[in-house]
């Protein structure tokens, strides 16, 4: 977006800095993984500049925006249509909240440009904390959300409880909702299930690890195996049989042109055992090609009454194996199931890996200020989403104040971690 110098020096009503200045510094820490205060440093380094004209906000300036924006892009008015896709799911942090997240799309926008979801394209819709989450206290936040963008034409999630319960409750009362089971989650379900199974893979996965506190400290500590996340690990099982695949090939032919030379001895006592499992990681890769190319595919195409001949097409060249064509059958049937009623021409979102993306950066940017408890900046994620140009930048800062921002916390996280944590400190504090 092509944006004047004037328009970028004019500087919202009761603010001391220009948009140009508010818009660069939100961009460090949202686009680029700054810090508030690594922003604030960078604007001193650059402030002699004539391009800033000595302008220096400091980290708590830029906090205040992103929350103020955050808080406009929630609250602002949104247009009604039938055509809505709303996408829903917890964050859960350190301390009692988990806070459900509500976002959406006009599936027309979607049409028009047709491809993976991106940040931008989204829209902030809800954003409750909640102590405990039920299927009736979901349901409450879905009528809630009615009221901002009328009946949607399908919602999204990955099939929690609290979740699926809720939509049993909004079903009642509009059973014309489709209700998408992510893509992304139903494929982890089908490579857990063939996987837990699977003795060969958990012996694979605790060598993994006694390997990994073998070599760590060691000369082939470049070898080292990358550790699985406890949490969702089926959805994060890529960087494990890859490491497989290309340890394995190095311990077949090591390189050592312009390296230090590797040990060959001890690279066979420590990695040497890779060689029984290469039909394994063999298989193991084919079905996450198959999970990969289904993901793919939804993000694209989402899900239509031709799916599964599409996705048949793609899927069974993969899959080789025994295991890889039951891999096949159950993810075809799944699409089934999904795309059952939709007639021809009738296309809905199927994915919510752009909601999973946008709660990884909100999760990034509240690590970077605070130690884990839930805060005022749950507010960022409205500041992540959408297209933040000059004008809704100038719009946001003269609608919404700082005492909104605190009100809104006030009411929806009260007392935070932090205030806890400040508290007995003060109240333990000798003397």
């Amino acid at each position: 977006m092509e944006t004047g110098r004037a328009e970028l020096q004019v500087r919202p009503a009761r603010h001391s800095y220009s948009v140009g200045v508010i818009d660069m510094f939100l961009r460090m820490v949202i686009s680029k993984a700054t810090s508030l205060r690594s922003a604030a440093g960078v604007f001193e380094l650059l402030a002699t500049h004539p391009l800033f004209g000595g302008q220096m906000p400091c980290a708590n300036s830029g906090r205040s925006w992103m929350l103020r924006i955050g808080l406009f892009q929630l609250t602002c008015e949104k247009e009604k249509a039938d055509d809505w896709v709303w996408m829903m799911d917890h964050t859960i942090q350190l301390g009692p909240y988990k806070c459900l997240i509500i976002i959406g799309i006009r599936l027309s926008a979607w049409e028009a440009d047709r491809r993976p979801l991106r940040h931008e394209d989204m829209t902030s819709l809800n954003l409750t904390p909640m102590e405990q989450s039920t299927g009736e206290v979901v349901y409450a936040q879905l009528q809630a959300t009615l009221e901002k963008t009328g009946v949607p034409r399908a919602i999204v999630s990955d099939g929690g409880s609290d979740l699926k319960r809720s939509m049993e409750f909004f079903h009642e009362d509009h059973p014309e909702v489709s209700h998408v089971y992510d893509a992304k989650h139903k494929m982890a379900l089908l490579l857990k299930k063939e996987l837990e199974g699977d003795e060969r893979w958990s012996q694979f996965v605790k060598q993994a690890n006694q390997t990994k506190l073998k070599t760590t400290q060691t000369s082939l500590a470049f070898l080292n195996p990358p550790g699985l996340k406890t949490k969702a690990r089926y959805m994060n099982l890529d960087s494990l049989v890859s490491w497989g695949r290309r340890a394995l090939a190095y311990l077949d032919a090591p390189i050592d042109d312009s390296l230090p030379p590797v040990d060959r001895q001890k690279l066979k006592e420590k990695l040497g055992w890779l060689r029984s499992y290469r039909k394994a990681l063999q298989r193991w890769s084919e079905l996450l090609a198959i999970v990969h190319g289904a993901e793919r595919y939804v993000q694209t195409e989402g899900i239509h009454s031709l799916i599964c001949d599409e996705l048949q097409q793609q899927l069974e060249p993969l899959a080789t194996t025994r295991a890889g064509r039951r891999m096949v059958r159950d993810a075809l049937g799944f699409f089934a199931e999904q795309s059952a009623g939709l007639h021809a021409g009738q296309r809905l979102i199927g994915s919510t890996e752009v909601l999973e993306s946008i709660i990884g950066k909100y999760k990034r940017l509240q690590s970077t200020h605070s130690k884990g408890g839930m805060t005022a900046m749950l507010l960022s994620i409205g500041a992540i989403l959408g297209t933040t140009t000059t004008s809704i930048i100038r719009q946001a800062l003269e609608t919404v104040r700082t005492a909104e921002v605190a009100a809104w916390c006030k009411e929806h996280l009260g007392i935070t971690l932090q205030s806890h944590r400040r508290l007995t400190a003060s109240a333990t504090k000798p003397g």
